[in-house]
């Protein structure tokens, strides 16, 4: 039988996981063949300037996932782990599957029918392991283009997996554990810091801000004399820490220059991304509110399909456009183009959830913890 207790609901958390989406978007979308224009500066500042949105979805995990496994606990004094990881596989794997089962498909067509010279897939072996990022770090990423983004998607698994026996077996050294997961993060980007690829793709360099998000979702579940206080935080302090936060952007490739500052640079855009989580779930009082904008909230329940096929989107417009003569000139490259992909992303995003997602979403309900 199926339990009932009253699952929270927080009103701004779609909007937020679009906000995340869009900060990857922007980072991505921008592209040309002209090495002029690739090398321009606002080329550059997009690249610079757009790399937190990794850490935005990452956070968000780490606190989600620690809520829902905290809340059962709360309610029914146990958690059943095999169901907590039959429902993130029913979210997760299907649209994973799909976009490597188009990779596949797309590899074929090109070289079998239109005679092209196409990049491949990594071995499936490490696809269907969610290990891709420990992939790119040994071989690169000469591979599929929007293959390679799944490699968050590796990453995340990861940890559910890593959460969900932390929580099951370890639940009353969790507080202890996520900060233990944090200082080894820290520690393995001060050894690895030169070494790019696993300073940025492997799971260690980012399970300190899975275990932030935790720490978050411990915090709030728990309550108590500090977050009382916290929530009636005045407008005048939210304000401030926005500011430091725009800053912090605007000047992201000064601040983190340094090695010293590069060891920080994850755990600075925790503390940065849990004060707006914080600030948009749990605080009386706002400057805004973004769930309160129907259209962003939309997108946010979307944001998984937006994610995983605006690679692929990027990838087949770039084609379709490439003997476009236009297509490299500024306009196009940072207006025409991305405004473009994006509406086909949405398009096909929105017939994924409403055909695809939510009916296997649906069946999650069967397997609620008793």
């Amino acid at each position: 039988m199926p339990n009932t207790y009253p699952k929270t609901y927080f009103k701004n958390l779609d909007a937020l996981r679009f906000c995340a989406f869009l900060l990857i978007f922007l980072d991505h979308v921008i592209f040309s063949t002209d090495y002029s224009e690739s090398n321009s500066s606002l080329h550059r500042f997009f690249n610079q300037h757009f790399v937190i949105g990794i850490d935005f979805y990452t956070i968000l995990s780490g606190f989600l996932i620690s809520w829902i496994i905290l809340e059962e606990y709360k309610f029914t004094s146990k958690f059943n782990l095999s169901n907590f990881w039959l429902k993130r596989t029913l979210r997760i794997w299907p649209l994973y599957f799909i976009l490597i089962f188009i990779g596949m498909a797309l590899v074929w067509v090109a070289r079998n029918i239109l005679h092209q010279n196409v990049n491949s897939l990594p071995p499936l072996a490490w696809l269907f392991s969610f290990t891709l990022n420990f992939y790119i770090i040994k071989y690169g990423q000469g591979f599929l283009f929007f293959i390679a983004f799944l490699w968050t998607i590796s990453v995340e698994e990861q940890f559910y997996v890593t959460i969900g026996l932390a929580l099951k077996w370890f639940r009353k050294a969790f507080v202890p554990f996520c900060i233990l997961l944090i200082v080894l993060s820290l520690v393995f980007r001060f050894r690895y810091l030169h070494q790019s690829l696993n300073l940025f793709f492997n799971s260690l360099s980012w399970i300190g801000t899975f275990a932030s998000g935790g720490l978050l979702a411990y915090f709030c579940i728990n309550k108590g004399r500090v977050f009382e206080r916290m929530e009636n935080i005045p407008l005048w302090l939210t304000s401030l820490v926005y500011i430091l936060f725009i800053l912090n952007l605007a000047f992201y490739t000064q601040i983190y220059a340094s090695d010293g500052m590069a060891v920080w640079e994850r755990l600075t855009a925790s503390l940065f991304l849990a004060f707006l989580l914080f600030e948009q779930n749990f605080c009386e009082k706002h400057l805004f509110q973004l769930g309160d904008i129907r259209v962003i909230n939309y997108l946010g329940k979307i944001s998984y399909g937006l994610f995983c096929y605006h690679g692929l989107i990027i990838l087949l417009y770039e084609q379709v456009t490439k003997h476009i003569s236009w297509i490299n000139m500024p306009l196009a490259v940072f207006l025409i183009n991305p405004v473009a992909i994006f509406a086909v992303t949405i398009g096909i995003s929105a017939l994924s959830y409403q055909y695809i997602e939510r009916p296997i979403m649906s069946l999650r309900y069967k397997y609620q913890a008793v």
